[in-house]
């Protein structure tokens, strides 16, 4: 059996690639990635399994397909045309005769019509192609990933969610049941809404920062208007300033969807929590030394 790797340089993508060499199953793994230059530096000696592919090149999908069985499926950020974008690699999934394609999509999908995961979703199933849609919550990684300079250089959350709950779970684990989807039986046409142990606003988020790194962290609540200011100050595009408005603001988790058991009975044990992850990761969010000043010196 042989499985493909979209986004196999980034947080889920590493993480699957440990659990499928873990489990040991007798599948070859390739990775898709965009430079494979580039890539042979992250992915060592996995310079065989590297596959030259581009979401918006439509003549790099059949070398990348060839022979493959399952793919992992993840849209890049900056990825918003569904059908001219994702539409014809899913056309040409099916004409490879793909066996099953494991989606990386979001928590509370179905009552968000406007994202790109929804309208990536219908167009699998309109495919006719066996998926596994994966719909985690917020990623605790976006912690130190997209919100860490805030932290570790101000003492602040810096977003726009207001007192809005949020569920959130590690990338890793998601990445396990990712790994269990494409090796193991009975997930076929399977949609698994993957949270932590229980939704939370950022307040309290900015309580469980300051107790583990024993610092004042606050959240900073800003107005839209403030946050789209610094966030373009900041160099950021405004597209993913805005995108980042709409996911804090705006995206709609129905009650039922905001807590479930599913990544638990997957994993057959607790996910981990908030307190635990951010205990575990404590130096990701320490302030880090001005360049030039070399720590440990007399």
């Amino acid at each position: 059996m042989n499985i493909l790797i979209t986004g196999a340089t980034g947080t889920v993508g590493k993480h699957l690639i440990s659990h499928l060499e873990q489990r040991g199953t007798g599948q070859r793994v390739f990775y898709a990635v965009r430079k494979p230059a580039l890539a042979r530096d992250q992915l060592p000696g996995r310079t065989w399994q590297i596959r030259q592919f581009d979401f918006e090149d439509e003549l790099s999908y059949r070398p990348a397909l060839q022979q493959i069985n399952k793919i992992f499926l993840l849209r890049p950020p900056k990825l918003t045309d569904v059908k001219r974008q994702i539409v014809p690699l899913l056309e040409e999934a099916k004409r490879s005769q793909i066996e099953h394609i494991v989606f990386l999509s979001i928590q509370g999908v179905n009552a968000n019509t406007w994202t790109p995961h929804f309208k990536i979703e219908q167009a699998i199933k309109e495919a006719g192609l066996p998926y596994t849609f994966l719909r985690p919550g917020f990623f605790f990684q976006n912690l130190h990933q997209e919100m860490g300079a805030d932290i570790r250089q101000r003492d602040e959350i810096f977003v726009p969610a207001q007192a809005r709950v949020f569920n959130f779970v590690d990338a890793a684990e998601v990445a396990e049941v990712a790994a269990l989807a494409l090796t193991t039986e009975g997930h076929l046409n399977q949609s698994y809404t993957l949270t932590g142990t229980s939704p939370i606003d950022y307040y309290r988020v900015a309580a469980a920062l300051s107790d583990a790194l024993d610092r004042g962290i606050r959240y900073a609540n800003p107005s839209i208007p403030y946050f789209l200011f610094r966030k373009l100050a900041q160099g950021k595009p405004l597209p993913f300033a805005l995108v980042q408005t709409v996911l804090y603001r705006y995206t709609r988790i129905p009650e039922q969807e905001r807590f479930k058991h599913t990544l638990q009975r997957l994993l057959q044990r607790p996910p981990t929590g908030l307190q635990a992850y951010l205990e575990q990761n404590r130096e990701l969010f320490e302030p880090k030394p001005p360049l030039g000043q070399n720590k440990g010196t007399d």
